[in-house]
């Protein structure tokens, strides 16, 4: 059966005008509505300003010579960053993505939930995923950069960044 929109009445709509009656009848419900409206508007007119000054500062630098291909001190290119950073994430995906699917079809369908080894991986994965990102750079830096001596390669940093995104993946 279709139903006719004039037919569908809302229960709970309360108007504008009598939420505004029963915030005046309290006068901290009133301060509490005043106090967000101030905050809504304060919180937009700083989004409105900063992306407005952003233009305004940001427009007249951007140049043909800032998406060249290469990279010189001349041209300033954001290009080879932005390829770099999509080549790590690519690479790091790869790596965490079957690590991170294989653990969790592991541990939902294959272990026992009651053994100890799932609730070390369960353990791991929950402390790993509280760790911050700084912690992660500098283990990347000491064991893939220092100890297996990969200086700074794409390789170091996406492997890094597996580790980081690991416990995500595994929880999803």
């Amino acid at each position: 059966m279709k139903a006719n929109k004039s037919s569908v009445v809302s229960i709970n709509r309360v108007s504008f005008k009598e939420r505004l009656t029963t915030y005046l009848r309290h006068p901290g419900s009133f301060a509490v509505f005043l106090l967000c409206w101030a905050a809504i508007l304060a919180t937009v007119f700083v989004l409105l300003y900063l992306i407005i000054y952003i233009l305004v500062n940001g427009i007249p630098h951007l140049t043909p010579e800032l998406f060249a291909w290469k990279y010189t001190s001349d041209n300033v290119s954001v290009v080879p960053s932005i390829i770099t950073t999509l080549y790590m994430t690519a690479l790091s995906l790869l790596v965490a993505v079957p690590l991170g699917i294989g653990c969790s079809v592991y541990l939902v369908e294959y272990a026992r939930s009651e053994s100890r080894w799932v609730r070390l991986i369960r353990l791991t994965t929950e402390t790993l995923s509280g760790i911050p990102s700084i912690v992660y750079g500098l283990f990347g830096t000491l064991f893939f950069v220092t100890a297996l001596h990969w200086s700074y390669s794409l390789l170091a940093g996406a492997l890094t960044l597996s580790i980081m995104i690991l416990p995500l993946v595994i929880r999803s």
